[in-house]
């Protein structure tokens, strides 16, 4: 009899509800992380060139998304599925706590964040229809620019670090790889943090490879971790002067990663397209 009314309430229930209660939470749960990603990609689309952003448009199509900045997070979506559960070591580089800079070395024979976006990049110049390589690439230069993904082992990049965000126990991965960013929509903020990018930073920007990129993360890390042990409480309260001092190094990140994943695909095209163009027969006088 309990079962059956149990049923009963359930049946009365609207099934909008149920349908959309486990999307809602999980949306809630990965939302910032989508947002963060989605401004790389929107300001790397709108600074890339028309031919660059074309072929972008092509392979966006043959991935199935609907924008580039929604296939940003394809590489989180199946990380978890068995075909590609061994690119998880992909999203991030771990360094001993006695390291004061990040080498080739510390990737491991899984691979890292750094090797994984000179491999990506390599497969867009060998093959330019290889959209899973196009939102990997997309997706790991934002990674190598949040702090918390070039981190230390012995924490697990943050994720044993317990932080109170607005009253709620989080730890320092998950602030930095969203909460710090705010509930903001994507669109408007990467308008707005695209216009905030001088020409002379995009000349600045655009030089390095992605050790440097991850050497550039590391260094705030370590600020990061400075105040986390400074600080007494566990977890460890983020007040508005915490926000004030790294809300804006996180948005550069974003910008930065924007910049630099635009120079990327610029670079892809402008190699397939030098290619096209030595195989051409001569013209015939």
């Amino acid at each position: 009899m309990l079962v059956k009314s149990v049923f009963a309430i359930l049946r009365r229930l609207p099934l909008v509800l149920l349908l959309l209660g486990p999307v809602l939470a999980s949306n809630h749960a990965h939302a910032f992380e989508f947002s963060g990603h989605a401004q790389v990609c929107e300001m790397a689309y709108q600074l890339v060139t028309p031919e660059t952003r074309q072929w972008i448009d092509q392979q966006v199509k043959a991935g199935g998304e609907k924008s580039f900045a929604h296939a940003c997070s394809w590489a989180d979506e199946v990380r978890d599925e068995r075909k590609f559960r061994h690119t998880k070591p992909w999203h991030y580089i771990n360094v001993p706590r006695t390291a004061m800079s990040v080498h080739a070395d510390n990737c491991g024979d899984k691979g890292c964040v750094v090797q994984a976006i000179n491999d990506m990049q390599q497969r867009l110049i060998n093959n330019n229809d290889d959209w899973q390589a196009l939102f990997f690439l997309a997706h790991f230069m934002a990674d190598v620019h949040q702090p918390m993904h070039v981190s230390f082992a012995d924490d697990r990049g943050g994720n044993k670090a317990a932080v109170r965000f607005k009253g709620d126990k989080t730890n320092l991965h998950q602030l930095w790889d969203g909460d710090l960013l705010g509930k903001f929509s994507y669109k408007k903020q990467s308008t707005l943090a695209l216009g905030q990018i001088s020409a002379q930073q995009r000349r600045d920007w655009s030089a390095g490879q992605p050790l440097s990129f991850a050497n550039e993360s590391f260094t705030i890390t370590r600020e990061i971790y400075r105040h986390y042990q400074q600080a007494a409480q566990k977890p460890v309260a983020i007040d508005d002067a915490y926000i004030r001092l790294f809300r804006p190094q996180l948005q550069q990140r974003l910008q930065q990663a924007a910049v630099r994943l635009a120079d990327f695909l610029d670079t892809v095209t402008a190699r397939v397209e030098d290619s096209a163009s030595s195989t051409k027969p001569p013209i015939a006088n």
